[in-house]
């Protein structure tokens, strides 16, 4: 939004002023100027967002004989519209009163107190409980000439840290950590929309400008670390020393600040690729349809959504990470599979009573955030106290044969403090703070019993005085009633006008009625309104209390949060192969590839199983390669791609859908299936398929499975032919 110029500025009212003083602080953001009761968006920001809010957009007075355009909503409404922006890609700047209004001299001070960006959420009903929420930031080393790359959801505390050879690598690491905000220096923005805008994709994402001075101010990035994790020194975390990386994640820390988005949640840092895993490939991705069909880019039908048996949380974000990232490391998957098989084999009947107990499972991670940054609620705080008190008892029942259900109960055990902490205090059902009382229990803090006692006595104070006022005037109709503007005030109808005593003091006068006040009353009124301010006061100090003692149990909470997400996982394995007849596979390398009677997941469930015709694959150290003819429509992508799923799903830790299976481990999984254009960039058919093909040849290895689909179409039969004929030998040999 370009701004009026200074002199326009300075004719408008004061409000106005005010207003345009904290949109030049908050640049491309829109800004919700609180008003009362309202927040209210003006100028450029109202015209471009009232119909995306289907809110009316009017107009008033600015100071100047001219109108400005604005639009508001509700304050008490304000988030649902926050989020739906947020959703489409804008930033938010809130605007709020920091004084008090009954006191203020002249215009209310106010000042952005949060700035809202698509990547920088932690409320709960803006975020999709299964899918991380990454703000990503990148800068390149000037010395090394490498890519720093940083990953962080600030809703769950994951943060991860990496490096990249090329502009190229990072954007594959876009392509697979789907952020919905991207941190880099601002002459790179331009070239990184533009390279990213060639690769369609069904979210926005938000660009920001990375902060500069940071980078090239050593001293400030040793205060930063040191202050957050206790240690400049980045090689003591699992993501190691990363060049140029102290820099990038003092940048990103810096920038999250300068939003009021919490950081202390941030407890360590992850390696940008976990070790002994594969990064899948978009390409892959895209090809083996996991996250969303290749044709209609929807959810469902994909592979992710049809085996996804998990419950919670936790568990759906570690299984989405999971696809993208399976084991390459035997031992890994084996411990997996050996928890797979622990469950499957405690029986259908226990396995459900670990399902029914997960599915009450509150967020965790998310919530133990919100605690960080002081923005929980006792509502909140009740789901983790109902989460924390059902894995207590559900500890006991986890299968003690392997090292990850130990794990597990062990990191359930270190949360028994904070469940005590929030069950002395917090009522079964509790409310909204200043609300009814509904939070602490009585007899937790006798200051509030008394303050609450007294509020809520307030009423039979009221009844017992009105009782009184009748006998003493003889007047049986009279009535205390509460006023807005005078509070409480002791109405008589007119007939009875003549009774009414000299103590009583005018207020007003009705067409029916006269209205009095009393000392008595008076002191009454004064004493039950400063009980419930009071009450109300004593409740939001001891909640603030709590939350700074609760976080000081939050790196268990965290813990945990990461044990039931690995938890979830298996039991959601578990139950696919209970339900669908998915086999445990073995990894004899002597033997090869053996899937007999495999099935492709996702065609199975929408065919049904009596109309699924199976299928057997074998390779072997002496055949390596298979090549599948047969008319069109005849199932050979379907055969390729069951192989890719298959292998999988086993590196993932899961079982496979097939009778007998033997899979080696394999340490990349490449794809190129279906002729497809990119004409956004430029490419043809020909040029897609040549570059997905050369990415194979330079990268696969003895112990990579690889599945092309249609190489060659792209150009003339005979060099089509020729072409497919050199890849394949390539790769045979």
């Amino acid at each position: 939004m370009a701004l009026p110029n200074e002199q326009d500025i300075a004719a408008m009212t004061p409000m106005l002023r005010q207003f345009y003083a904290l949109k030049s602080k908050a640049q491309d953001a829109i800004l919700f100027f609180r008003m009362g009761d309202f927040y209210e968006i003006f100028g450029d920001d109202a015209e471009e967002v009232a119909p995306k809010l289907d809110i009316i957009l009017t107009s008033r007075e600015r100071g100047d004989k001219q109108k400005i355009l604005f639009c508001g909503v509700p304050h008490h409404s304000a988030q649902a519209y926050w989020l739906k922006l947020l959703s489409l890609g804008y930033k938010i700047a809130i605007a709020d009163q920091i004084e008090d209004p009954s006191t203020a001299k002249g215009l209310v001070a106010r000042d952005i107190v949060r700035v809202l960006t698509p990547g920088c959420l932690d409320e709960l009903e803006g975020l999709t409980s299964d899918t991380q929420n990454y703000i990503f930031a990148l800068w390149q080393d000037p010395k090394e000439k490498n890519w720093a790359m940083a990953a962080a959801d600030v809703s769950t505390s994951e943060l991860r840290l990496g490096s990249a050879a090329s502009l190229e690598d990072v954007l594959k690491e876009l392509r697979v950590f789907r952020p919905k905000e991207v941190l880099a220096r601002s002459f790179q923005i331009p070239k990184l929309k533009e390279m990213l805008a060639a690769s369609p994709s069904d979210h926005q994402i938000v660009f920001s400008p990375l902060p500069e001075a940071i980078l090239r101010d050593e001293g400030e990035q040793n205060a930063v670390l040191s202050k957050l994790f206790g240690n400049k020194d980045l090689k003591a975390h699992p993501a190691g020393a990363v060049p140029g990386g102290k820099a990038l994640l003092s940048a990103l820390f810096l920038y999250l600040q300068s939003l009021r988005a919490p950081v202390e949640q941030f407890l360590t840092i992850r390696p940008l690729k976990d070790r002994d895993t594969m990064a899948l490939s978009d390409i892959a991705m895209r090809d083996l349809e996991i996250f969303e069909t290749s044709r209609r880019r929807q959810s469902e039908g994909s592979l992710f959504r049809t085996i996804n048996g998990t419950l919670t949380p936790m568990g759906g974000r570690l299984l989405r990470w999971s696809f993208a990232h399976p084991f390459t490391n035997e031992k890994n998957i084996r411990i997996r599979h050996d928890a797979v098989d622990c469950l499957i084999r405690d029986g259908e009947t226990k396995l459900l009573s670990l399902r029914s107990k997960l599915k009450v499972t509150a967020d965790l991670s998310r919530i133990a955030t919100r605690v960080q940054s002081r923005r929980a609620s006792p509502l909140e705080l009740g789901k983790i106290r109902q989460t924390l008190s059902g894995l207590l008892n559900l500890e006991i029942d986890l299968p003690s044969q392997s090292p990850v259900f130990k794990m597990i109960s062990h990191s359930i055990l270190k949360t028994r403090p904070a469940f005590d902490v929030l069950d002395s205090f917090l009522k079964d059902e509790p409310g909204l703070l200043g609300q009814g009382y509904e939070v602490f229990k009585p007899g937790f803090d006798s200051l509030l019993d008394e303050k609450v006692s007294l509020a809520r006595g307030g009423e039979g104070a009221i009844q017992d005085y009105e009782e009184k006022l009748k006998l003493e005037t003889g007047i049986s109709s009279l009535k205390i009633k509460s006023h807005q503007s005078f509070g409480l005030l002791i109405e008589v109808t007119k007939s009875h006008l003549s009774k009414v005593p000299n103590h009583f003091v005018r207020r007003q006068t009705m067409v029916n009625c006269e209205r009095f006040v009393t000392m008595d009353l008076k002191e009454l009124d004064e004493t039950l309104a400063s009980a419930k301010d009071e009450a109300v006061a004593r409740e939001s100090v001891l909640f603030e209390t709590i939350l700074s003692q609760l976080t000081s149990f939050l790196p268990e909470i965290y813990a945990l949060s990461d044990a039931i997400g690995e938890l979830d996982l298996i039991q959601g394995f578990a139950w696919q192969a209970l339900k669908q007849n998915f086999v445990r596979p073995t990894f004899v390398p002597e033997k090869g590839l053996l899937l007999a009677g495999s099935r492709h997941p996702v065609i199975e469930h929408l065919l049904g199983r009596s109309k699924y015709v199976p299928n057997d694959i074998e390779l072997s150290p002496e055949k390596k390669l298979l090549l599948i003819t047969g008319p069109n429509m005849a199932g050979k992508s379907t055969v390729m791609r069951q192989v890719a799923v298959s292998a999988l799903l086993s590196q993932m830790g899961s079982f496979v859908p097939a009778v007998k299976a033997n899979l080696p481990v394999f340490d990349q999984i490449f794809t190129r299936v279906g002729a497809s254009d990119d004409l956004a960039s430029g490419q043809s058919t020909f040029m897609v398929e040549m570059n997905e093909a050369s990415l194979i040849l330079r990268q696969a290895t003895a112990n990579s499975l690889v599945i092309l689909d249609e190489v060659g179409r792209g150009t003339s039969t005979q060099d089509g032919l020729a072409i497919a004929s050199a890849i394949l030998e390539d790769i045979a040999s």
